[in-house]
């Protein structure tokens, strides 16, 4: 199971609901979320995740997995320094995570984007 699937189990847990029921309100495939479940993507696209966190009112950073120690620190960070940019350079900012992630994709495990 993937982090970002965790993640959104646990966020709907927290709001009484369910994936099918949080998919079938949101208009986004179920399926997409059994791939992300068994592994067979990690992420999510920019346009999904938007509309996931919206609609548990949480940032798209957040479906990146409910991080803990050092990483709360990054995740921190990032979002301070996130507060600070105009929104069209925040949407450039989730824009280039969302392309890291999917460059991570295609790498074999272990290996790091060069």
């Amino acid at each position: 199971m993937s982090p970002m699937y965790d993640c959104i189990e646990e966020l709907c847990r927290r709001q009484g609901t369910n994936i099918t029921a949080m998919c079938r309100a949101l208009g986004i495939p179920r399926s997409i979320l059994s791939e992300l479940r068994a592994g067979r993507t990690r992420t999510l696209s920019l346009k999904n995740a938007e509309k996931i966190a919206a609609f548990f009112d949480v940032p798209v950073e957040t479906l990146l997995g409910e991080a803990r120690g050092a990483a709360d620190d990054f995740f921190s960070t990032l979002s301070a320094q996130a507060r600070g940019l105009n929104e069209d350079n925040r949407r450039r900012l989730l824009d280039y995570i969302h392309i890291l992630l999917l460059a991570q994709q295609s790498l074999p495990k272990g290996e790091d984007i060069p």
